[in-house]
């Protein structure tokens, strides 16, 4: 009897020390929690706005079978703006948005910097995933005044800030370890380099740094921007970024950043002028301003792939809009749309619709076959007697969608180019607000037609 009241005591006196330990658990991590939650927030720019959704995505559902819709389903539905996207700097990882702000040259802040590097003494080249897939893992945060900043606020007069972080491409430490695993929450977390860009727009904005402009191409045509690799945060991050993008240690790396001043006309699809009203310009991207994907063309091509190969991420064709609705490549006729604002806006906008010409289909190049999440292009299974898969999807397009013959380099043909039109910008200045599209947006197609890349000219 004694023997079991004693049993008794010690196992009473286990429970006791578990419990003890799991609250002194529960307070450490509760502890941890909150350091973290001061440790990240003080690391946030003060008095700037992050702009951007937060661990959710309106893609998350991309590949559900409701998105489902072939050429020839005649059922009628509304299309609807599903995704909205920008790149600020071209060619890395991009920066979701429920609402986006439509300005003459596309959505604000969308591909307004580009990465360059020197190929000849004096000439500049600007870089993409098409030779540096790693691209893709160049992370980016833009940080913008509130509204009722005063103009007296440095951060409100440099526009606000670009933070751009990248993984450190040097082994890193077991202090740089533990910090990243602090940041993250994760175990596996990998250190990351971080620097800030002051979102200048003007030569005058940035005149006490001693910018030069500098001229580059992007792909066959003339682009200029301010080189901010001077900038003391970019320049001290420039040689990391070089290691991890694999540049020569003898070859010069810098930032681009467009300005008013540098915008450039389009000069080839071009839209009539009897609806966009003034000439189409544009920064960085490609083409055209405005970029839009059908999801159900997506997975249309995605049925088209290796089964190793789906499925599909619509993330690989890096548009600006991306909608639900329409049947797989029908938006390849579409001309003009407009879209309507949705009932329940989540800010202030104008009530005003913007209308968009279609000009021309967008011609592939490698970049599809990049996986964004891992920076690194993505091949089928070789046959026995190869020794490399084909790049995927970029081989199923070429198959099944060289749809036209407008541009002989293309490897295939998936979304539309387009550009805005004035009408829209005059409405929304006579309602004393600014032009935006918001997820959940209804699009209108006002008319249809035929496209051929290319067609145009070069003159409107």
């Amino acid at each position: 009897m004694l023997t079991q009241a004693l049993h008794g005591l010690e196992f009473g006196a286990v429970i006791q020390g578990v419990l003890r330990l799991t609250v002194l658990m529960s307070l450490v991590l509760g502890a941890t929690r909150l350091a973290r939650t001061i440790y990240l927030t003080r690391r946030q720019p003060k008095h700037l706005l992050r702009l951007g959704l937060l661990n959710s995505s309106h893609l998350a559902d991309q590949y559900d079978a409701r998105y489902d819709k072939a050429e020839e389903d005649s059922r009628s539905e509304a299309i609807l703006v599903k995704a909205l996207y920008i790149y600020p700097i071209k060619s890395c990882a991009p920066i979701e948005l429920e609402r986006a702000l439509l300005t003459k040259t596309g959505f604000a802040y969308d591909r307004c910097f580009a990465l360059a590097v020197e190929v000849n003494n004096g000439e500049w080249q600007f870089i993409s995933q098409r030779t540096k897939p790693q691209m893709a893992l160049i992370k980016q945060e833009l940080w913008l005044p509130p509204p009722d900043s005063g103009q007296s606020d440095q951060l409100a007069q440099a526009g606000g800030r670009l933070i751009v972080s990248f993984p450190d491409p040097e082994t890193p430490d077991l202090t740089k370890r533990l910090e990243s695993m602090f940041e993250t929450w994760t175990l596996s977390a990998k250190p990351a380099v971080r620097f800030i860009v002051p979102l200048l727009s003007t030569l005058a904005d940035i005149a006490p740094m001693t910018p030069e402009l500098k001229h580059f191409t992007i792909h066959s045509r003339q682009a200029t921007g301010l080189d901010l690799g001077q900038l003391p945060a970019v320049a001290a991050a420039l040689p990391k970024l070089k290691r991890f993008l694999k540049i020569p240690e003898r070859q010069n790396l810098t930032l681009m950043r467009c300005t008013p001043d540098t915008l450039v006309r389009t000069t080839r699809n071009l839209a009539p002028l009897k609806y966009i009203g003034t000439h189409a310009v544009h920064g960085y991207t490609d083409q055209q301003p405005v970029h839009i994907i059908n999801l159900p063309s997506v997975h249309a091509i995605s049925q088209l792939l290796p089964p190793e190969n789906q499925p599909l991420s619509a993330m690989r064709f890096r548009a600006n809009i991306y909608c639900t609705g329409a049947p797989a490549f029908s938006e390849e006729k579409w001309k003009r749309y407009r879209i309507l604002p949705n009932a329940v806006s989540s800010g202030l906008r104008a009530n005003a619709a913007p209308t968009l010409s279609v000009v021309c289909r967008t011609s592939r190049c490698t970049m599809p076959s990049v996986i964004p999440d891992k920076g690194v292009f993505e091949e089928d299974i070789p046959a026995p007697d190869r020794k490399k898969g084909k790049p995927q999807p970029s081989a199923t397009l070429v198959k099944y969608r060289m749809v036209e013959i407008g541009n002989p380099a293309a490897l295939g043909y998936l979304g539309m180019h387009c550009v805005p039109e004035d009408s829209g910008f005059t409405e929304a200045v006579d309602r004393g607000a600014q032009l935006y599209v918001e997820v959940g947006d209804v699009i209108e197609v006002l008319e249809t037609g035929s496209h051929l890349y290319g067609s145009t000219g070069d003159d409107y």
